[in-house]
């Protein structure tokens, strides 16, 4: 770009020795931190343990043995889990160190032999001085001074068995329990989910409620508009729109509305001897395929609703019955067949 630049000029270049240039140079060179002296203090922590005897189980550690030995000049071969930072390793008083590029740890790490590595993670998580701490907060302090190959792996397995911080930290949240999957019917109307959709805007007949109910195998709705949505509506459209045309089923899921939990559902409930199961609080999914029919209806009332609201129980029939003459995606059927 320059070379384009300056050839709208007629230009003499003249050589300008680096000596006499060097208000520029220092743009084009980085500073380099000088090379380490043998008889530099270490900065870093050893612990009880002397130098050497640290740099001895360094030297007795099967996975450094061969970095130390390609340092030393003894060997060619380059340790496989080494070779892609092997630049940013050197040694100090025999001691295997490992040159720190980042400016939040220190100039430079100690490699810990594999022998050594629990004690390094017990005196970073356990002592008081560390404060059992969790897992990234561990790490870093870890990461401060130490290295080793698989680093983050096994302070990460370590903190997460630690027995002392399993055994007096509460979790953030509960644990998850076992999942109870709903088992597949194998008849029409053999497990049946209801529900109360509303409240509505109170219709020209006084409803206010919804209550839905859908037949887990062929996906079948009956509804009914209810004034008031109580176990009493609820329980005379069990018998006369479910028992009374399709038999008793033997499983009914809802949620735990009082509709569904009050003595009077639970007598005939009881009567028909039918088992029911009510949905974790708080957990509509649980009753997942009502909880959707609940959205379609509502979604297919919207359409033909008048401007008042008033007519929406009228139009519930019509509705259903498109419903039920609709293939479903799952069944590839209409719920009628």
């Amino acid at each position: 770009r320059w070379s384009l630049r300056l050839q709208e000029f007629d230009v003499t270049v003249v050589y300008k020795s680096g000596r006499k240039h060097s208000d520029a140079d220092c743009l084009s060179r980085a500073p380099v931190d000088p090379p380490p002296q043998d008889d530099q203090e270490d900065d870093f922590f050893l612990g009880t343990i002397s130098a050497d005897d640290f740099a001895e189980r360094q030297r007795a550690d099967p996975e450094l043995r061969g970095l130390v030995e390609y340092l030393e000049g003894k060997t060619a071969i380059v340790p496989k889990a080494f070779k892609r930072g092997l630049a940013s390793f050197f040694l100090r008083n025999g001691v295997l160190i490992k040159k720190n590029f980042s400016p939040l740890r220190a100039d430079y790490l100690l490699v810990v032999p594999s022998v050594m590595r629990p004690e390094v993670l017990q005196a970073l998580h356990d002592d008081p001085t560390a404060g059992h701490l969790g897992l990234s907060r561990t790490l870093a302090r870890v990461q401060e001074k130490y290295y080793w190959p698989r680093l983050a792996a096994d302070v990460a397995r370590y903190v997460r068995t630690c027995r002392d911080c399993h055994r007096r930290k509460t979790p953030p949240t509960r644990p998850a329990g076992f999942l109870q999957p709903i088992e597949p019917p194998r008849r029409p109307f053999q497990q049946i989910g209801m529900d109360l959709l509303g409240p509505f805007p109170t219709s020209t007949c006084g409803n206010k409620w919804i209550v839905v109910a859908t037949d887990y195998l062929t996906r079948y709705a009956e509804t009914k508009a209810l004034p008031k949505g109580s176990a009493a509506e609820v329980a005379k459209f069990f018998v006369e729109n479910i028992i009374l045309r399709h038999g008793a089923p033997e499983v009914l899921i809802t949620d735990r509305g009082t509709a569904f939990t009050a003595d009077l559902t639970q007598a005939i409930l009881g009567y028909s001897h039918t088992s029911h199961r009510r949905t974790t609080a708080y957990h509509p999914q649980t009753n997942g395929l009502t909880e959707r029919l609940n959205k379609t209806i509502a979604d297919m009332l919207a359409m033909y609703v008048d401007v008042e609201h008033k007519t929406w129980d009228a139009i519930l029939p019509y509705v259903t019955f498109a419903y039920n003459t609709a293939v479903q995606e799952t069944t590839q059927m209409t719920p009628y067949k």
